[in-house]
């Protein structure tokens, strides 16, 4: 007796459109798509219960004929390509002809449409897939789609269906995404009778932004630099530093104008931002890029949103290139250069006074021996770690010729107390510095800005960093997979002052620290350091290279900066303040913590009840 059997096809059809159909916003998706197709200049939708009783889409795109609105259901029936090649130079989003015959097959359908030299148009009911009646009716130009109760007949489906509000946040990211890109059309979003969005024509992806997103994401947006290389542009929106998010469910990418979810993709936007952006934060986007349809592969997902790149990395530079270069150009910092006057002086290569304390007795265990020799050999970074109290006795007269070191004093105090945009007031709480400012009263966190200009000094002049010896060396415990994939690292580490070897199959001993570190962090970097190898195994070795490099330098600095609470002179306040004007990203500290931040004078004003 046979036990293999062919299924009928109404089975089959309500089987493969799991493929298509899996919620109400992969219909959408495809009714949307087909409505941009079709021309549309304006698209309506209303939703039900986020899409689950009802989901319309009305465009007033070209329509269809009575002829083709019936084929338009059968599966594997397209208007796009006649063959394969076809795709090669594909300009539409459908080609497959399944998704109108998928979505019949697992809810009730009503299609109504006319074209525009039609006397009239045409109405369609389908149930299950099956056609129950055709008639004409009077309708204006264009299409409308209604699905109503989706999986109704399909339990077993139905039941996987989500929560009305998660099905409507599903549907409003995708109304979204395909809003903030098409700016010539004119959308509308209704759910539950309450009109949500209304879109009219707008000019630029800024403006449409405004219509779609709250006044806090658009106060933050800059307009991508257009980057183009070997035939690929880049084009859009980011949004600054200062602004992050807890998801990443405001990062939209588009090839070609198809909305694609690509973890690359998002992956190279965020390589952009660097340590800009705090842990676990992400900015909001959208990114338009446009690419030879030769050079991309749109038919390896069902649902159409994934996409192959026949040139990957030339796509993720790019992207990566484009958000670097944003910020080079539109540096969003309240400190900006210029503020303060170049105190660059003749015949000297760096800033002489430097403002790196090591606090000494925070360091115990330690050879006094080894410390010793350790230090000699790196006069460098001695230079940077100078003790807190040797900065406060600094001679002048030891790093500046006198006229000099007049004039430049003279030049630092004149602009900090008289001019227009900022004037030092001094430090409040032992943490943060006060400057009167053009805009209001300036706060700058001493730590956060101190720890971005060591990061900058950290990646430009040390390759080995200067380390002491423990005394008694530490053994930290590590499962056997974490070691194997913390050890190619070791070199590594060493050049930055932490010697490490593997003392069993399962632990390992520290032998020696960076000066400034304390013994604890050290075995806390480690394991912070395997969480970095675990996050980007997927990198290339030297990208990991260069990313566990930055990693390092950003703890490095962090243990070596000034901390809150430091009492600073106003020496020191104002060398902090030249100081951070020499560094990029001086907005925020390499974890992405802001280092300064500004009451507007017109809020301090209000609350005197000088303003209303």
């Amino acid at each position: 007796m046979n036990i293999i059997k062919k299924l009928s096809l109404e089975e089959a059809q309500k089987i493969a459109a799991g493929e298509v159909v899996e919620r109400p916003a992969n219909i959408l998706k495809e009714l949307i798509e087909n409505s941009l197709d079709a021309g549309a200049t304006k698209i309506t939708i209303k939703l039900c219960d986020g899409g689950k009783t009802l989901l319309q889409v009305v465009d007033n795109g070209c329509g269809m004929s009575k002829e083709d609105a019936i084929l338009s259901v059968q599966r594997y029936a397209t208007s796009k390509i006649t063959k394969l090649d076809d795709l090669q130079t594909l300009a539409t989003y459908g080609f497959r002809g399944e998704a109108l015959a998928s979505i019949c097959s697992v809810a009730m359908v009503e299609i109504v449409t006319q074209q525009h030299d039609a006397l009239q148009g045409t109405a369609l009911r389908f149930v299950d897939g099956n056609l129950e009646s055709v008639k004409s009716i009077g309708f204006g130009v264009g299409t409308s789609i209604t699905i109503h109760n989706l999986f109704d007949s399909i339990p077993a489906r139905k039941k996987f269906l989500k929560t009305t509000a998660t099905e409507w946040n599903q549907c409003s990211q995708l109304f979204k995404a395909y809003a903030a890109q098409k700016t010539a059309i004119h959308w509308i979003l209704e759910h539950d009778g309450i009109i949500l969005y209304n879109c009219p024509v707008v000019n630029s992806l800024v403006d449409r932004a405004a219509q779609l997103f709250d006044a806090n994401l658009t106060s933050h947006i800059i307009p991508l630099e257009q980057t183009k290389s070997d035939g690929i542009i880049v084009e859009g929106f980011i949004t600054q530093s200062t602004y992050g998010r807890y998801d990443r469910n405001a990062l939209y990418f588009f090839v070609n104008g198809r909305w694609v979810k690509n973890y690359q993709l998002a992956t190279a936007l965020l390589k952009g931002y660097g340590n800009m952006l705090p842990t676990g934060r992400y900015p909001a986007a959208v990114i338009l890029l446009t690419i030879d349809p030769c050079d991309v592969d749109i038919n390896v997902h069902p649902k159409k949103e994934e996409v192959l790149f026949l040139h990957p990395k030339r796509v993720f530079n790019l992207i990566t290139d484009a958000v670097q270069k944003t910020f080079e150009l539109n540096l969003s910092q309240k400190i900006t250069t210029g503020r303060f006057p170049d105190l660059s002086y003749p015949d000297q290569t760096h800033n002489t006074f430097n403002f790196q304390p090591v606090l000494q007795e925070q360091v115990s265990g330690y050879s006094d021996y080894t410390q010793h020799e350790q230090i000699k050999s790196n006069e460098l970074l001695l230079d940077v770690f100078k003790d807190f109290d040797e900065i406060k006795n600094i001679n002048r007269q030891d790093v500046l010729p006198e006229k000099q070191q007049e004039r430049a004093l003279e030049e630092v105090q004149e602009f900090l107390i008289t001019d227009n945009y900022s004037n030092l007031i001094g430090q409040f709480n032992k943490t943060y510095l006060l400057l009167e400012h053009q805009d209001g009263l300036l706060m700058i966190d001493q730590h956060a800005a101190h720890e971005r200009i060591l990061y900058e000094r950290f990646l430009k002049n040390f390759d080995e960093v200067a380390c002491v010896a423990l005394l008694f060396p530490e053994i930290v415990s590590l499962p056997s997979d974490e070691l194997a994939l913390l050890m190619p690292w070791f070199m590594l580490l060493k050049q930055q002052g932490i010697e490490i070897e593997c003392f069993s199959e399962s632990s390992l001993i520290i032998r020696t620290t960076p000066v400034f570190f304390k013994n604890q962090s050290v075995r806390e970097l480690l394991l912070e350091i395997v969480s970095w190898l675990k996050d980007y195994a997927a990198l290339e070795r030297q990208e990991l290279f260069k990313r566990l490099t930055e990693k390092l330098r950003a703890q490095m600095a962090c243990k070596a900066a000034v901390k809150a609470g430091d009492a600073l002179s106003r020496e020191q306040q104002e060398q902090l303040l030249h100081d951070l004007t020499q560094v990029n990203n001086r907005s925020t500290c390499p974890h992405g913590r802001p280092t300064s931040w500004i009451v507007p004078l017109y809020d301090i004003e209000k609350k005197f009840k000088r303003k209303i």
